[in-house]
C-alpha cells in the first residue's frame, strides 16, 4: 500500500516540473494507447467464447453419439442438441472471469433402433440423467435409408 503513495508522489513531482512538457505529452499518448488496447481483448474474448460455443456443441453432440451407439439396438445414430441460451460468461472489468457451458434445453436422437420401444425408453432416460431435463425435451426418430 504505501509504494502506491510513493508512487504517486514521485509522479506528481515529476509532473510538476515544467521542464518535461515533451515527456509529459508521450505519457498521455502512451495512457491514450493502452486503453484504446486494452477494449480490444474483450471483443476478441467474445469471438473467441462464440467460436468455443460451435465447438462444444459438435464435441457433445458427438460424445452422445458415440454413447447411444453403444446402447444396444440403436445401430448408426445422429444427435442434435439446443442450448436455452449461450455460454454464460462473468467479467470484473474487461477481464474474462468464468465461462459457464449453456444449458441444454432439448435433445433430439435421430436413429436406426427407434422403432424399438426399450431402445428408445433407454436413450430418454440416459438424456434425461446427463442434462436433467424433462423426458418431452428429449425426441428419438427413426433414421430414414
Amino acid at each position: 500500500m504505501r509504494w502506491r503513495f510513493y508512487l504517486l508522489e514521485k509522479i506528481t513531482s515529476f509532473l510538476k516540473d515544467k521542464k518535461r512538457p515533451v515527456v509529459i505529452i508521450l505519457l498521455l499518448a502512451v495512457g491514450l494507447l493502452l486503453l484504446t488496447l486494452s477494449s480490444c481483448p474483450e471483443k476478441e474474448t467474445e469471438e473467441a467464447v462464440e467460436k468455443t460455443l460451435e465447438e462444444y456443441k459438435a464435441e457433445l453432440e458427438d460424445e452422445l453419439e458415440s454413447a447411444c451407439s453403444m446402447v444396444g439396438g440403436v445401430g448408426k445414430c445422429r444427435v442434435i442438441v439446443t442450448f436455452e441460451r449461450g455460454t454464460e460468461n462473468s467479467y470484473k472489468g474487461s477481464q474474462l472471469l468464468e465461462s459457464k457451458p449453456p444449458r441444454v434445453m432439448g435433445v433430439s436422437v435421430i436413429c436406426q433402433g427407434a422403432d424399438s420401444a426399450s431402445v428408445r425408453s433407454e436413450i430418454t432416460e440416459m438424456m434425461t440423467a446427463l442434462f436433467d431435463i424433462g423426458s418431452n425435451r428429449v425426441a428419438i426418430l427413426k433414421l430414414g435409408a
